[in-house]
C-alpha cells in the first residue's frame, strides 16, 4: 500500500520486505488446515479469480473518477467544494438506481457488459472535457460512471455467490471487497502521479486514457468468460 501511494517516488526498498512477507504468508496459508485465504481453492476456481479481477479493474477506474474528477472540478474548473459535490451527485444517483436494477436483473453477463461499455464511454467523454466545458457535459460524464458503479457491484457480487464453494461464501465475499480496496489504493496512487501538485486538464485526460485502456480488456474478459453464462449460474 505504501508503495502504491508514492508512485511518483517509489520506496523501492520496501519491495524486498514486502516480497519476503508475502512469501511467508503464502507458505503459511498453504500449510494451515483452515487458511484465512484459501489459495488452493483460488487456484482451482478460475471463475472466482476472474470475478475478483473484474471487480478490481472496474473499481480502479471508478475510484480514479470518484477521487480525480472532484479534485479536477475544484482546481481546474474553479468550482467550490460544495458545487463540485453537486456536480458529482448524478454519479451517486445513477449508481443507486443501477444497483437496484442490477439486483433485479436475471443473469450476470449482461449487467457486467453494460458496466464495461459505460466505463469505456465515460472515459472517452473525459478525454473531451476541459476547464471550460459546460455544466451539462460534466453532469453527463459523471452519470456515465455511476452506471458501472451500480451494475458491477451487484453483478460481481452475484457472480461470487454463484462461484464460491458453499462453505466459503463469506470468505469469498471478503476477498471481493479486498479486490475493490486494492483498486481504490491503486487509483489514489495514479491520481497523485498524474496530477502532481494540482489537477489539470492533461492529468484528467491521462486518467481517461487509463480508463479506456482498462475498460476494453475488461469488456473482453466479461464477454469471453464462459462461467458467466446462465447455465453456470444457480
Amino acid at each position: 500500500m505504501f508503495f502504491l501511494l508514492r508512485l511518483a517516488d517509489p520506496p523501492w526498498l520496501l519491495l524486498a520486505p514486502a516480497g519476503a512477507l508475502g512469501t511467508v504468508l503464502v507458505w503459511w496459508q498453504l500449510r494451515h488446515p483452515e487458511p484465512f485465504i484459501d489459495l488452493r481453492m483460488l487456484a482451482r476456481n478460475g471463475a472466482l479469480v476472474r470475478t475478483y479481477l473484474r471487480q478490481g479493474l472496474t473499481y480502479l477506474v471508478i475510484y480514479c473518477v470518484l477521487y480525480g474528477f472532484s479534485q479536477w472540478l475544484e482546481q481546474a474548473h474553479g468550482y467550490s467544494p460544495f458545487h463540485a459535490g453537486l456536480v458529482m451527485l448524478p454519479m451517486s444517483v445513477a449508481a443507486a438506481c443501477c444497483s437496484l436494477a442490477g439486483a433485479r436483473t436475471k443473469g450476470v453477463r449482461a449487467p457486467l457488459t453494460v458496466a464495461a461499455l459505460c466505463l469505456a464511454a465515460g472515459s472517452v467523454v473525459f478525454l473531451l472535457l476541459a476547464g471550460t466545458s459546460p455544466l451539462i457535459a460534466l453532469l453527463c460524464a459523471g452519470a456515465l460512471f455511476g452506471i458501472p458503479q451500480g451494475l458491477a457491484s451487484t453483478g460481481n457480487q452475484a457472480a461470487v455467490y454463484a462461484q464460491a464453494p458453499p462453505d466459503g461464501v463469506g470468505a469469498a465475499a471478503g476477498l471481493q471487497r479486498t479486490s475493490q480496496y486494492l483498486g481504490a489504493i491503486t487509483a489514489a496512487g495514479l491520481i497523485g502521479l498524474l496530477y502532481g501538485q494540482r489537477a489539470s486538464d492533461s492529468g484528467l485526460h491521462e486518467i481517461a486514457l487509463i480508463g479506456v485502456a482498462l475498460a476494453l480488456p475488461l469488456l473482453a474478459l466479461t464477454l469471453a468468460d464462459r462461467a458467466l453464462s446462465p447455465r453456470h449460474q444457480p
